[in-house]
């Protein structure tokens, strides 16, 4: 049987919108480490499971809380993109856990494009703890649509494109009347993520498990057509650590 490939995801579709593509060619497991908040997560798991069904993966709910719901702090937009990615313990020891138990040929981590704080969380401690040659990052979706956000993440640019930021049908969601002068100092007070090589890249992913995810796209992104001419616009794109 062919080894494993870890998805480490964040929250309940970062998985699946970033990774389809290469999970349908692989035998994955998808660990998602956020699923725990208010009432509708119940739907927000079942449609995960479903999602990854579509793709031939299989899932596992780790059942920590989402970040709006651990601290006063992730309670806002700049909370969740500016706010500390303090290492938790918990989730250190559930990565180790997942790779003494599963051993997986392939690891893949959240690159953290977009700076949602969950994901520069998970993205840190894959670095720390999973060997750089079985570690790839995967360009957080739909973040990484946004013009030069990875250049951003990476440390290659000073800012993602402000206007195709703002344009963002995500960011017009979760802004909540957020000033745009704010989230730019917020951003400008980021640390890149350096050390970082692009690897590897996918054809764009099959859209049908994107569409189990029914209370989601909505709020990221304005039409399922406007949905499909993202995805079709570019490959699925990998990153590797840079030899040292």
């Amino acid at each position: 049987m062919a080894r494993l490939t870890l998805v480490l995801s964040p929250h309940l579709d970062d998985a699946v919108l970033s990774c389809s593509s290469l999970m349908t060619s692989r035998r994955s497991l998808i660990a998602t480490f956020f699923t725990a908040g208010d009432a509708s997560y119940e739907a927000r798991r079942a449609e995960d499971l479903a999602a990854a069904k579509i793709i031939g993966a299989s899932s596992r709910h780790l059942g920590f809380r989402d970040a709006p719901f651990r601290s006063v702090l992730y309670r806002s937009f700049l909370g969740i993109v500016a706010g500390p990615a303090d290492p938790l313990l918990k989730v250190e020891m559930a990565i180790a856990g997942l790779l003494e138990e599963l051993d997986p040929e392939l690891v893949l981590a959240p690159l953290g494009v977009g700076n949602h704080v969950d994901h520069r969380l998970l993205r840190n401690a894959a670095a720390k703890l999973v060997r750089p040659e079985r570690l790839l990052f995967y360009e957080d979706l739909p973040y990484a649509f946004v013009k030069h956000q990875i250049n951003f993440t990476v440390g290659t640019a000073p800012a993602p494109d402000w206007d195709s930021y703002f344009a963002a049908h995500y960011v017009q969601t979760y802004l909540a009347g957020t000033a745009p002068e704010a989230v730019k100092k917020a951003f400008a007070a980021s640390k890149p993520f350096y050390f970082v090589e692009p690897a590897r890249q996918f054809p764009p992913p099959p859209l049908a498990a994107l569409g189990a995810y029914k209370t989601q796209l909505n709020d990221l992104f304005a039409t399922p057509a406007a949905m499909a001419a993202l995805y079709a616009s570019r490959p699925e794109r990998y990153w590797a650590r840079t030899p040292a």
